[in-house]
């Protein structure tokens, strides 16, 4: 595994080396399980032509999915940090594909498939989101590795025809070779993307690929852009530490006289009383924290002493008589110590009898309220303390009064249903529903009703003709031919009527054939799944009646 730093000096004070912008090269090459993709490592020669244009460059070969994903947030944090106007990002090794996402799978990845495909490897979308934030241009190089390893159900080897990722970002993709060629064909200031895909037919261009906009401006000169740089903000900081970084970087740069000028005048002043105690960070930090118990504002505690904090101390200075300089000895560290220990304590004290105060609020009103378990004390109690001592257990408590309410309800709907079908008179099913017009049983209810009540006899016509399959809905007839397709047999006709029965719906007579009762139970049956519930049976529906699943569902 290779992991590349740059810029360690000027980013401890938050000066750039580089203004390229940022890059982040992964090529996977050796694999724990799956096969081997040796072509990959070729993408770890466009490391050192990128750190050549003034990209800062994070790289990795060879890496585990966490690892990878560590590397991809260490390249957010630059892109963020350096406000980047380029961002180009380089993955080779095997990708995973499905209708959810693609993957470059990491050297640890096995044959799991689409279930664990988020933790063997490094999602492209998020990659793709991440490189957009280029306030200029982003490209991703895509180098998948040769031959298709199973990955497990779910995944296939390899990439997608068509990558739907962000339009402002660029993708060229292409053997290993072919990606380091135009990669650093694009590294020629004034060369479009859009050339660089025309000339080398072994690259496929997706995205933003403008045909005048070079990826690199004409004249592009990284040194003299980080110099720039550097120096605002060295300037913006004004600090010892911030020239200094700026002299490592540039001993020569244009702005290197001025620079020493600086710095003879921050040595000289008097803030070198404090320099010259040698305050290490975690010092720092507990002074801004003696200063923030004492209620002065530091404006964080991040061990660096801004204007923030150097008014505090200014503060404190004036409180104290003493000369308001905004730097300190190491007598007045001594005594601001001593004065926040002692407020420290009484703030502890303060705390503890009001938390005290509050618990002693928390049990009494429960005792007064939900100790009793009824609905009403409960909601009382979560209402003043959403965040109790007892809140979760009053939750608790309210959903299995919720559970025992709607089983109930659902007892006494099954009971009212059964008395009506004990009945079996249109007056009986009639009374269910008007005591339930909610109820589960509802159509059944009806379809009972229909079948008793006396139905009209038609003059004698001319018997006609049925009526054409073309007339019927185009749905209907569709799911007719599915169950037709199906060739359900007596048996199975049986157990489907059966299992209805089961789940409390009425499907007619148990005698395997299909009336219109039979139909209603079924569509009924088909919402509960959140099937389409079109009356006839098709293989998910067969599939979910003979099956485990009906089993799970029932139980």
């Amino acid at each position: 595994m290779r992991n590349l730093m740059a810029g360690m000096v000027l980013a401890c004070f938050g000066l750039p080396v580089q203004a390229g912008g940022v890059a982040l090269v992964l090529g996977n090459q050796a694999y724990d399980t799956l096969t081997d993709a040796p072509e990959s490592g070729q993408v770890m020669q466009t490391v050192s032509a990128l750190e050549e244009m003034g990209f800062l460059v994070l790289a990795g070969e060879g890496l585990s999915a966490e690892e990878m994903r560590a590397q991809l947030a260490g390249s957010f944090e630059q892109i963020l940090r350096e406000d980047a106007e380029r961002v180009v990002i380089v993955l080779s090794g095997h990708f995973a594909t499905s209708d959810s996402g693609v993957w470059l799978m990491g050297t640890d990845s096995s044959s799991a498939g689409l279930a664990l495909a988020d933790g063997q490897g490094l999602r492209l979308d998020l990659v793709a989101e991440i490189a957009t934030l280029a306030s200029d241009a982003a490209v991703l190089w895509i180098a998948p590795a040769d031959g298709s390893p199973e990955l497990g159900p779910g995944l296939s080897a390899g990439l997608p025809e068509t990558l739907d990722l962000p339009e402002a970002l660029a993708v060229l993709r292409g053997p290993a070779a072919q990606v380091v060629q135009g990669l650093r064909a694009s590294l020629r200031p004034g060369t479009t993307l859009a050339s660089i895909a025309r000339a080398n037919r072994a690259l496929t261009g997706e995205g933003a690929l403008p045909e005048t906009a070079p990826f690199l401006p004409d004249g592009f000169t990284p040194g003299a852009r980080a110099d720039t740089r550097a120096w605002a903000l060295a300037q913006e900081a004004d600090t010892e530490a911030g020239y200094q970084a700026y002299l490592d970087a540039f001993p020569n740069g244009q702005n290197a006289q001025a620079a020493r000028t600086e710095l003879d005048r921050i040595r000289n002043a008097p803030d070198r009383i404090e320099a010259a105690l040698f305050l290490t960070r975690d010092e720092r930090r507990a002074i801004q924290r003696d200063l923030t118990v004492l209620g002065f504002d530091t404006r964080g505690i991040d061990g660096i002493f801004g204007p923030g904090t150097r008014g505090a101390i200014s503060g404190w200075q004036d409180l104290n008589g003493l000369g308001q300089t905004g730097y300190l000895d190491r007598d007045q560290i001594f005594t601001l110590s001593a004065q926040a220990a002692a407020r420290a304590a009484e703030i502890e004290a303060e705390e503890r009898a009001r938390r005290e105060a509050e618990e002693r609020a928390d049990r009494e009103f429960w005792a007064l309220t939900g100790a009793a378990g009824d609905e009403p004390g409960l909601r009382s109690y979560l209402d003043r303390y959403p965040q109790g001592i007892f809140a979760g257990l009053a939750r608790e408590r309210l959903d299995q009064i919720a559970t025992a309410r709607q089983a109930e309800q659902r007892d006494r709907d099954l009971a009212a249903w059964r008395r009506a079908r004990a009945l079996d008179t249109i007056a009986a099913y009639e009374g269910y529903l008007r005591d339930w017009p909610e109820g589960e049983f509802v159509a059944n209810a009806r379809a009972r009703i229909d079948q008793r009540r006396p139905v009209p006899q038609p003059p004698v016509a001319e018997p006609r003709p049925d009526p054409a399959p073309e007339t019927e809905a185009p749905a209907v007839a569709q799911a007719r031919a599915a169950e037709a397709a199906l060739g359900l047999s007596q048996p199975t006709r049986l157990l489907i009527e059966r299992r209805l029965e089961r789940l409390g719906l009425d499907p007619g007579p148990i005698d395997g054939v299909f009336d219109d009762q039979t139909r209603v139970a079924i569509r009924q049956a088909q919402t509960r799944f959140d099937l389409v519930p079109t009356g006839y049976v098709d293989q998910d529906f067969l599939t979910m009646m003979v099956s485990n699943l009906f089993r799970e569902f029932f139980n």
